[in-house]
């Protein structure tokens, strides 16, 4: 996996042109990814990089494990809203043609810019976590004689930093900012009760 996979798409010129059912797949296969792949793998090798023979394991191993393990724990509820709640309510939005409220079997949350808020938020705690890890792994640099197992782990927390800011990214400038446009537009055109 290289950073180079995770390049964010272009801004969409006219926010109702953005394709929100392809977007969203999109969305819902970096997470497939990321619970599947990426995750797995990326614990595979802190246990590898712990258990490496002969290497010095570095001070910062430990508590850079805890800290993938919270992120993974917190992206996992996060994930899960934005699947269940936000991206079908997006996609329902744009099916009715962008109402002003959001009406489906699920819950009410008016605006769209509710749960929007709300997960724009989590992004934030998301790029602190991301931080964290970063400054605990010092920046992903590791000295010339660093095992290979060590190197490999870091430059997997990297390319996954990447990914998860690229994916960050396509979410609020693409995706909700078209959700919001539009519930804005529809709003605009609605007639005066």
């Amino acid at each position: 996996m290289t950073k180079t996979q995770y390049q964010t798409a272009p801004a969409a010129q006219d926010s109702n042109e953005v394709p929100v059912g392809h977007l969203v797949q999109r969305l819902l296969r970096e997470h497939r990814r990321w619970r599947t792949r990426d995750f797995p793998l990326i614990a595979h090798l802190f246990e590898e990089a712990q258990s490496a023979e002969g290497a010095a394991q570095p001070p910062c191993l430990a508590p850079l494990q805890n800290a993938f393990y919270r992120l993974c724990a917190e992206l996992e509820g996060h994930m899960n809203r934005e699947e269940t709640i936000l991206f079908p309510a997006i996609v329902n939005a744009q099916a009715k043609g962008a109402q002003t409220e959001t009406r489906s079997p699920g819950p009410s949350f008016g605006s769209i810019g509710n749960p929007i808020a709300m997960v724009e938020q989590e992004h934030h705690w998301e790029t602190e976590r991301l931080e964290k890890i970063r400054q605990l792994a010092q920046n992903y640099e590791l000295p010339e004689n660093a095992p290979e197992k060590l190197r490999l782990l870091f430059h997997e927390l990297e390319a996954l930093e990447a990914a998860m800011h690229a994916h960050t990214r396509l979410e609020s400038s693409i995706l909700f900012a078209s959700a919001l446009s539009r519930e804005r537009k529809a709003r605009q055109a609605k007639p005066p009760a």
